[in-house]
């Protein structure tokens, strides 16, 4: 993502958020963070595409599903990761405790 170092505040129930953009390819998952990312990918793509096909999917491509925008929330460490589709954005958010930033050469899925 090109503009990794702007935050920008959003309002979301009167309460306003700090988000950072990140580059999907520096977050990693934890097993429990990829299973609500997968949940979700069957919730929302299920109706869209065959269920053998989202079983057919590797981590990689499902992972691929929310990564049109990664951002982290400063207050509570949250991570948002969004599937871009037409007439609608959907937007995942991992807890702090499922994720963090990767370092040069580091997994962690």
């Amino acid at each position: 993502m090109e503009s990794a170092d702007q935050s920008v505040k959003i309002m979301v129930e009167d309460v306003e958020l700090t988000l950072h953009p990140l580059d999907s390819i520096d977050v990693g998952l934890t097993p429990a963070g990829f299973d609500l990312v997968r949940r979700a990918a069957f919730s929302i793509f299920g109706g869209r595409m065959p269920v053998a096909n989202l079983e057919e999917l590797s981590f990689h491509q499902i992972l691929a599903m929310f990564s049109d925008l990664v951002c982290w929330e400063e207050a509570s460490g949250r991570l948002f990761m969004c599937a871009d589709l037409p007439g609608r954005c959907y937007c995942l958010p991992i807890p702090a405790e499922h994720w963090r930033v990767l370092t040069k050469g580091q997994t962690f899925h």
